[in-house]
Parts: structure tokens; sequence; C-alpha cells
């Protein structure tokens, strides 16, 4: 099971066999805090440093005390700096659902799993798009929730204003229980909602046959949808000030254990690291005004009470191997659809949809801050 940690654990781990998620079996992100286990992180020069955890991160204890029964942990990008679902300590998990391609990252075991029908659904993380990118990929739901909606104590952090848990699942009933479970019910959203439309700017972005199968879709089963375009910023733009941000903020997360302890890190990885290492303060604030302002915009653009939709990917999954020089054109690509939501902290699903001669293509619902359950509510529609 090349989905899994080679530090799984051998035995299920349960609290109670009484709840809403009993009898439902599930795997977790090699990303937070397991009792009695250490955690990975995706590098294994951090599994040999990190201690045993003495308790479970509240979200994983919330989900066992639902009846939930724990099977594993899963392989994830090295310190979870990828979208691509590639790590080159423990392997790529494979993407049953494409064959030979790659299962997308960060939380690539976490989605791979699920491809095999042993799970009934998995935890994963998303900071740039970790959850949505490999739902998309391998044709699973897949939510990033709104920004501090699920407590993240316990989870080791990459770039913690981005950083969110998120989930998968492969049948919609167990995907929205997850949330009954994991959504703080006290920040549900007081507005109603009104109506999709289709985010134009980004839909264009995608490749022909993408955007052929998204229009013979939707206009079928909406022909009166409106069309909007979501920021008159290019989005290559806003993916890269979404880097800087992101960055900047590994550069004080993770980047001080790493000089410190001078853990083997592969070689993409360790790239994207030392670019991080150079991003500078005046960029950062900088980056951080263009965030503030790209927030007023979107909200006037897609107020309370809408839902974007889109491909959540540009292309179906992509072919395993592939040169470092690729892998970075086909990550900066992707970030065009996946930063939006990260910079605006607005919860995002991608639903599996469409198929193409290589794999599943997702479609995403972009909503408002706190409208997850509307979210989780409105894919019956689709």
């Amino acid at each position: 099971m090349n989905y899994l940690m080679p530090h799984s654990p051998t035995r299920d781990i349960q609290i109670t066999k009484t709840g809403l998620l009993s009898k439902l079996n599930f795997v977790v992100k090699d990303m937070c805090k397991i009792k009695n286990h250490r955690t990975s992180c995706g590098n294994p020069d951090f599994y040999e440093k990190c201690q045993p955890a003495d308790d479970f991160a509240p979200f994983l204890k919330k989900i066992l005390e639902a009846g939930a029964t724990l099977k594993g942990i899963t392989i994830c990008d090295e310190f979870f700096y990828s979208l691509i679902g590639e790590n080159g300590h423990y392997g790529t998990p494979t993407n049953l659902n494409a064959p030979g391609c790659v299962p997308g990252g960060s939380s690539s075991g976490s989605a791979a799993a699920l491809t095999t029908n042993l799970y009934d659904f998995s935890i994963g993380s998303d900071t740039g798009g970790s959850v949505r990118v490999p739902a998309s990929f391998c044709g699973l739901f897949g939510i990033r929730p709104t920004h501090n909606r699920i407590n993240t104590e316990g989870v080791y952090p990459m770039a913690p204003s981005f950083d969110t848990l998120g989930w998968f699942a492969k049948d919609i009933d167990i995907f929205k229980k997850i949330g009954s479970v994991l959504l703080n019910s006290n920040e549900k959203t007081e507005f109603s909602f009104k109506e999709f439309v289709i985010a134009e700017d980004i839909l264009e972005l995608a490749s022909p046959e993408i955007i052929k199968l998204f229009n013979n879709y939707i206009n079928d089963k909406f022909p009166e949808i409106k069309k909007i375009r979501l920021s008159k910023h290019n989005k290559e733009e806003i993916a890269d000030n979404f880097r800087i941000l992101q960055g900047g903020e590994i550069k004080e997360n993770i980047i001080p254990w790493i000089l410190e302890n001078k853990p083997k890190i592969s070689p993409e990885i360790n790239n994207r690291i030392e670019m991080a290492m150079k991003i500078t303060t005046d960029e950062i604030n900088k980056a951080q005004n263009f965030r503030e302002k790209l927030k007023v915009e979107i909200d006037k653009s897609l107020p309370k009470e809408i839902i974007a939709l889109f491909p959540t990917t540009p292309f179906s999954s992509l072919k395993c191997g592939q040169s470092d020089e690729q892998l970075a054109s086909y990550r900066k690509k992707l970030m065009e659809f996946t930063s939006i939501a990260g910079m605006t902290s607005r919860p995002q699903i991608s639903m599996p949809k469409f198929k193409d001669n290589t794999g599943p293509i997702g479609i995403s619902l972009l909503g408002w801050q706190y409208s997850d359950e509307i979210l989780l509510e409105k894919l019956m529609y689709l």
C-alpha cells in the first residue's frame, strides 16, 4: 500500500464504536499529533527527531469520538510544499483513477487511498490547494473550509494564515457527515444562497477540452447562468503574491528547523525552500497589501449569497516522473486556479464531475466566508 507511511499504525485506532461516524473507516495525512505516534511531515529526518504525541490533535479526537476508526497515516509531499503528489523519500502514491499519473498534493496519500475503495473518507490539509488539487485529479469530493473554521491545534504549521484542515470522500452523504462533525456550528453564515455564477476569468485559463466539458455540462444544467469576472488582476499576479506570503510564513515556521537540523531534502523541495529564504520583508509587505485589496475586490464581485463555479484544475492529472522544470510550470498554472480561495479565506469544494482521456477533473464551488454548510448542501444540485 504505497499511500501509507512506513510508520503507519499496525492496529486500528478507535475511541468509541458509537456516534455519527460509527462503522466508518478513515486515514489521515502525516501532518498532525496522533497519540503515541510520531509525525514526519513527509521528511524522514523530521520523523526521527519528532517525539511521540501525548494526545490526539483536537480535530482528530472529534472524529474518533464520533465513532470513526483510524486505519492509517498517509504519505504527503515533503513539508507539504507541493501540489504534485510526489515525495522523493517515500514515493508517489498510486492514483488508481488515473493510472500512471500523480495523485496531486500535498495530501497525496489521503486522496490516493480513497481510489482503492478500502476507506470511507480521509483527512488532509489545504494551504494552497493541497486538498482541492488531489480531489480533482483522483475524482473525489474535497473541501478547503473557511480559514480557521476548524481548529488546527496539533497540526504542524506550514503557512498559518492560509492553513486549513480538509477532507475527502467518494460518497456525498459521508462527505457531508464529516462537515457536521468538524465545522464549528457557532460560525455558520447568516446569509442564504441566491444563485450560481460562472467565474469566467478562471474558466478561460483551462485547457480547451476542459472548457468544452465544463460549458456543455453547466449550460445544460443552468441555461440562464450568469458569468462574472472575479478580479481585474491577472491570475498569475494573484498566484505570485500568494507564493510570496506563503514563502514568508514558511520562512518563519519550517526553515528555522531545517537550518538547525540540516535534514536531507529532495531537490525539488530544496529549491523551493531556497527561494522562500530569499523573500524580503518589503516583498511580504507589498503582497499583504495586495491581499487586503483583493479581498475587498472579490467581496464586491462575488458577494454573499453567490457561489462561483469553475473547473478545479486547468487540466487532468499529470504523468509521473516529469522533470522539475515541467513540474514547476504545472504547479504555477495550478496556483492560478487555487490561490484565490486562500488569499480571501473563502471555502471551496471540488466535486468529481468530468473525465478526459487521462483522468478525472473536478468542478469547484467557491462561496463566501462561513458558507461551508451551504456549499455542502448545494452539491446535490450539481
